[in-house]
């Protein structure tokens, strides 16, 4: 295969996971009120990582490993589908939202984990490094798991401070943050 091959596939498989979450932010999630800073702040992070990711593909020749950066994209946008699938008559707030929970969603890849969104994402950003045998590129991935960690605890953090504290204490010894808990798969199997 061509690089430029290799460039477009990769161009074209992280436009479809970032593409699909821009999708998720304008039209799936719920919206309280208005846009939370620390949305805004995912999004302007997120539109200059893309950025950073397709001037990487103009100026890097992507490295040997390039099909693990596709096959990262693919698990993201799988992960994505599913939540949005699982999520879809009780949309989850914006990130950084500060309503209170009015559910607890454990079912679908909650099982699992108590934010798939976040996981599909942090696949995502790993796979835009992975594609470059570079430093840099992993400046992104770093930063947004930096910040999808810190949207994930202020949500835990409400759900501690709700009527649904007792039953999340126990979701959380069920299910990791951003992986499955070894035993829960283990005993799904």
């Amino acid at each position: 295969m061509t690089t430029d091959f290799i460039r477009v596939e990769l161009f074209a498989a992280g436009l479809v996971c970032f593409g699909a979450f821009c999708w998720g932010v304008a039209s799936h999630f719920r919206r309280t009120d208005r846009i939370p800073a620390g949305t805004k702040l995912i999004s302007l992070l997120s539109l200059a990582g893309f950025a950073a990711f397709v001037l990487d593909l103009v100026l890097r020749k992507p490295d040997a490993i390039w099909q693990c950066a596709v096959a990262l994209f693919g698990l993201s946008f799988g992960l994505f589908a599913w939540t949005v699938i699982a999520t879809r008559r009780t949309p989850p707030t914006l990130a950084f939202d500060d309503d209170q929970p009015a559910f607890l969603l454990n079912y679908g890849p909650y099982r699992y984990v108590r934010h798939p969104f976040y996981l599909s994402y942090i696949l995502f950003w790993t796979g835009t490094a992975i594609a470059f045998a570079a430093t840099l590129p992993w400046l992104v991935p770093a930063t947004m798991l930096a910040v999808y960690l810190q949207a994930a605890t202020s949500e835990e953090q409400k759900f501690a401070q709700s009527e649904f504290a007792a039953a999340y204490e126990r979701y959380r010894d069920r299910a990791g943050m951003f992986l499955p808990r070894l035993r829960r798969v283990l005993s799904a199997a």
